[in-house]
């Protein structure tokens, strides 16, 4: 049998682990609306820091529609030199095992959130995890 590993985390950790994992299987597959949301977040980050408030400056570096649409213009040329895709494709489940296995990941750290929370809403969160990728689920105690 192949070693087995503990990790012990904070319900806090286990959020950001599950996030890591779902937007590195993104990035993985090319899905461009990732990498164009973390590049406008980080130019949120700067503006709020620069002006304060909420991020969204008409006025700083350019502004924010200036900068999303710059973004967006980057991600696309991405993705076509790298990926070989047009705006509207892109590669997803069986593309690349490593982001099957961390999209396995996040499925299950997303469930046991869920099964941890209120409850409220019915969604992919709800629903156990359906195994894509040829390693085993994580199993969280």
């Amino acid at each position: 049998m192949e070693k087995q590993y503990t990790i012990k985390l904070s319900k806090r950790q286990l959020q950001l682990l599950s996030y890591a994992c779902d937007r590195m299987s993104r990035l993985i597959e090319g899905q461009d609306w990732t990498y164009q949301e973390l590049m406008e977040q980080a130019w949120e980050k700067r503006c709020k820091e620069a002006v304060g408030g909420h991020g969204m400056d008409n006025n700083w570096d350019g502004g924010w529609h200036n900068m999303r649409q710059d973004a967006e213009d980057i991600c696309k040329k991405i993705k076509k030199r790298f990926w070989g895709c047009e705006p509207n494709q892109m590669y997803g489940i069986k593309y690349d095992s490593t982001s099957d296995i961390l999209y396995d990941m996040h499925q299950v750290m997303r469930h046991q959130l869920w099964l941890d929370s209120d409850r409220q809403f019915m969604g992919v969160d709800s629903s156990e995890a359906m195994q894509v990728s040829d390693e085993p689920l994580i199993e969280i105690e």
